[in-house]
C-alpha cells in the first residue's frame, strides 16, 4: 500500500469508525466486544482493502460485512466456551419505579421481549434487531449484514416465529 492508499485508508476509517462500532454493538450489546471487533474489523479491511471493489457496494457495506463476520465467528467461539449463556445482559437493565405496578409490568413486558430476541440464534437476532427496532428498510438490512433483501425477508418471517415461539413458551401472548 503507498502512502495515499494509507491517507485514504485513514480517511475512510475516520468516516466509517462510528457505524462499524454502532453496529457491532447493536449486535453484540457488548461495548467491549463492539470496540474490539471494531478494531478487528478496521485490521482486516486494512489488511484486504486490495479486495475492495467499488462496484460491487459501498465501503461501509463491505467493512459492516467483515465485522458481521467477525461477530458470527466470536460469537460462536463464546457459545463453544460458555454453553448458552446470554450475551448482553448487561445492556438489559431497566430501571422502573415499582410503586406503579403499570411500569411494573411494562418492564417485565420489555425485558421478557429483550430477553428473548437476545437468545436467538445468529443472524436471525440481527435482522430482528436492524429491521424491527431499528426500523432499517430491507435494502439496509441486507446491505449491513451482506445478504440479500430475499433472504432478509425469508429469515425476518422465521426470526418473528421463532421468537413468538420462545415468548410464547414462557406463558406470553406475542
Amino acid at each position: 500500500m503507498v502512502e495515499s492508499d494509507s491517507t485514504d485508508f485513514s480517511i475512510l476509517y475516520e468516516e466509517n469508525h462510528r457505524t462499524i462500532y454502532h453496529f457491532l454493538l447493536k449486535i453484540s450489546g457488548d461495548p467491549e466486544v463492539a470496540e474490539d471487533l471494531t478494531q478487528e474489523a478496521f485490521l482486516k479491511v486494512f489488511t484486504f482493502y486490495s479486495k475492495f471493489d467499488p462496484e460491487r457496494g459501498s465501503f461501509t457495506t463491505w467493512a459492516c460485512s467483515i465485522a458481521k463476520n467477525l461477530y458470527f465467528k466470536h460469537y460462536n467461539k463464546q457459545k463453544k466456551e460458555f454453553g448458552n449463556l446470554s450475551i448482553g445482559d448487561s445492556h438489559l437493565e431497566i430501571e422502573v419505579n415499582p410503586e406503579i405496578p403499570e411500569n411494573l409490568e411494562r418492564a417485565f413486558l420489555e425485558k421478557a421481549i429483550k430477553d428473548s430476541i437476545q437468545s436467538l440464534p445468529e443472524p436471525e437476532k440481527s435482522i430482528i434487531l436492524l429491521k424491527e427496532l431499528e426500523r432499517k428498510t430491507l435494502k439496509e438490512t441486507a446491505s449491513a449484514l451482506g445478504i440479500s433483501e430475499r433472504t432478509v425477508s425469508r429469515r425476518l418471517i422465521s426470526a418473528v416465529a421463532l421468537l413468538k415461539e420462545k415468548m410464547e413458551s414462557q406463558g406470553l401472548q406475542f
